[in-house]
């Protein structure tokens, strides 16, 4: 059985807009390493005043001024067995 790890972010702006980006990942339990550095950033004063791009398949800039909140949820996706031809 082949399992997939999303992480899905989502970022709550000030403007009451919410903004969702999902992203592979190697294990639920260790961030994907853009939602890392986000998440640095936003907690760092010095960089407020800067964007942040996310690439891949979706692009999105976000100006970390405007960030009022952010979760990650981290999910695994289980492709199901395929039931035995039966005879």
């Amino acid at each position: 059985m082949a399992q997939q790890v999303i992480q899905q972010l989502t970022i709550h702006l000030k403007g009451g807009q919410t903004v969702n980006v999902q992203f592979n990942a190697e294990k639920a339990e260790v961030l994907n390493p853009q939602i890392d550095t986000f998440l640095q950033y936003i907690g760092d004063k010095d960089k407020q005043g800067n964007n942040f791009l996310f690439q891949g398949a979706r692009v999105v800039l976000v100006r970390l001024s405007e960030v009022a909140a952010a979760e990650v949820v981290s999910m695994i996706r289980k492709d199901a067995e395929e039931a035995p031809a039966a005879a």
